[in-house]
């Protein structure tokens, strides 16, 4: 049995699906039963919290794996630290107690992004010492919550992996989400102005495919970074509306430029990113293991065809 934190999220319920999918037991936390409509048939729903240690260690409870994907994006400070830093360690002093023989942590690239030794910018690397140059809440808060992990590995508390995820894309059960929204607008038009920095782009299916991956292949205390192409917003947006048909395109900023505040969702985050030179990625580790997530030509058609689908 595999048990999966934030099994109704964008991310959380793609993992979910192919894990269903390849023949595994799941069991899926949910806290809202409202939000539980994107899940499989045969998977077991159970009620936990991440406030609540004990509603974790039953759910737990005869699992041989965990994958904790739930987090709080877009917080407030103080509520950000409770639910990714505070919600980890309860997550892994159940994992302990429930005798869980791998954990597998969701983590993100803004919480590794630190300046480039070799040039500009910054890099995301799978041996990074820790700590991110970025300093909103999720960033800072994820970067604990990693830390929280790695040592209780360190301290032989718990067999566990990190999965680092970059901007992810595509398909999810969930609908089109998280950048999904950011492609949409600019299809629509609403995207009149992004900044022209570089980050990682990854589908959500080759996210969860990885994830899987790193359970049952990874070396425990090892991070993973998945990440299917380094590429520009401008980029990717303009790219995704010529595959979608639409006429609109990008204005493409420097590194460095501000953008309006009625912005859309997610395009502030090349803001952010343009501040400190965009990032370029190191993911050895991942691709050795077997992770072959796809680039951005071949992601963005698979979620052109998508979206013309389910807006059908």
């Amino acid at each position: 049995m595999l048990l999966v934190t934030g099994a109704t999220g964008f991310v959380g319920s793609a993992v979910v699906t192919l894990l269903h999918e390849r023949g595994y037991a799941v069991r899926a936390v949910v806290r809202d039963p409202a939000r539980a409509d994107v899940l499989p048939d045969g998977v077991e729903r159970v009620a936990a919290d991440l406030a609540d240690g004990e509603s974790l260690a039953r759910a737990m409870d005869g699992c041989e794996g965990v994958f904790h994907l739930a987090a709080a994006v877009g917080a407030p400070g103080p509520e950000a630290h409770e639910l990714n830093v505070g919600g980890t360690r309860r997550v892994v002093e159940a994992v302990r107690r429930a005798g869980v023989r791998r954990l597998v942590h969701t983590s993100t690239s803004a919480a590794i992004a630190v300046p480039d030794p070799d040039g500009p910018g910054l890099l995301v690397a799978e041996d990074a010492a820790g700590g991110t140059a970025l300093t909103d809440p999720y960033s800072a808060t994820k970067a604990e919550a990693e830390a929280v992990v790695l040592d209780a590995v360190a301290a032989g508390e718990v067999d566990a992996v990190v999965a680092t995820v970059v901007n992810a894309y595509g398909p999810s059960p969930r609908g089109p989400l998280s950048y999904d929204q950011l492609l949409v607008a600019a299809a629509r038009g609403e995207v009149g102005d992004i900044v022209d920095t570089r980050v990682g782009w990854t589908l959500a299916e080759d996210v969860a495919a990885g994830q899987l991956l790193a359970f049952t292949d990874g070396e425990a205390g090892r991070r993973y970074v998945l990440c299917g192409q380094v590429a520009s917003f401008p980029e990717v947006l303009d790219t995704y509306c010529e595959l979608a048909g639409s006429p609109h395109r990008v204005r493409a900023l420097p590194e460095g430029s501000e953008l309006s505040p009625d912005a859309p969702p997610f395009a502030d985050r090349s803001v952010v990113y343009g501040r400190l030179g965009g990032y370029r990625v190191r993911d050895d580790h991942a691709r050795a293991l077997g992770v072959t997530a796809r680039g951005i030509a071949e992601g963005l058609e698979v979620t052109a065809r998508w979206m013309a689908a389910v807006s059908a």
